[in-house]
């Protein structure tokens, strides 16, 4: 069987099984700790963000069903990742918080051509608060989008939207430190560089050499961590 009729098949029991209120859910982004506001920087690729979907009341009677999902290109720039896969049902239980409720909230991966997403279940006991908890990983340069769908609607509610920079970890050992510094230091004032590996990114602003221009680039990222699925 395959995913989307998985989770087709879910999101019927779900509903039929309950009966129809709807809370004002919001999605908002953090930092990778999870509690620090998101301020709309740009970030590099490799960053890892954390959206929370929360709400001001209860589900009610009949629950409550959300999708997020990367469409088209975008499934090239990005990750939705949710937490503590359980394979046998293919529900992620780390991603489900207790404010979801229960019985029967969950969160569940499902994939199809040219879409990739996450389905969020709460139930009737949900009450307002967090109620689900997913990562974001930024995997390639460019403006990536990810979509809110609430209430089965055909069409996104809501988008959240991320601007994406070449990394500054060029050695990618999840932080930009001394030892990339040392990777740029290694190209300064190089010409001729060009694609694919722009001097092993060092010339961040693919102008063909390594300057001030991309120093600046690259300070604006000292110490920031990266996460590579």
């Amino acid at each position: 069987m395959n995913s989307i009729v998985k989770k087709l098949i879910v999101a019927i029991l779900f509903f039929c099984a309950t009966s129809a209120s709807w809370g004002h859910v919001s999605a908002n982004v953090y930092e990778s700790d999870g509690n620090t506001p998101f301020d709309n920087r740009d970030i590099m690729v490799g960053t890892r963000l954390v959206i929370v979907l929360d709400s001001n009341v209860g589900a009610g009677e009949m629950g409550w069903y959300n999708d997020l999902a990367l469409t088209e290109d975008n499934i090239n720039l990005g990750v939705l990742l949710g937490r503590d896969i359980n394979e046998a049902t293919y529900d992620y239980k780390g991603s489900h918080l207790p404010p979801a409720g229960d019985e029967t909230a969950f969160a569940m991966d499902w994939e199809e051509t040219g879409i990739d997403g996450i389905s969020f279940f709460a139930d009737p006991t949900s009450y307002a608060g967090r109620w689900f908890i997913v990562d974001y990983n930024a995997t390639a340069v460019g403006n990536c989008t990810v979509e809110f769908y609430e209430d089965f609607s055909p069409d996104p509610n809501r988008d959240i939207s991320f601007v994406q920079v070449p990394t500054r970890d060029f050695n990618k050992d999840t932080i930009v430190n001394f030892g990339d510094f040392a990777v740029f230091a290694s190209y300064w004032q190089k010409t001729n560089c060009g694609a694919p590996g722009w001097c092993e990114g060092a010339d961040l602003n693919t102008s063909s050499k390594v300057d001030s221009n991309d120093l600046a680039l690259f300070v604006d990222y000292w110490l920031e961590k990266t996460w590579y699925p």
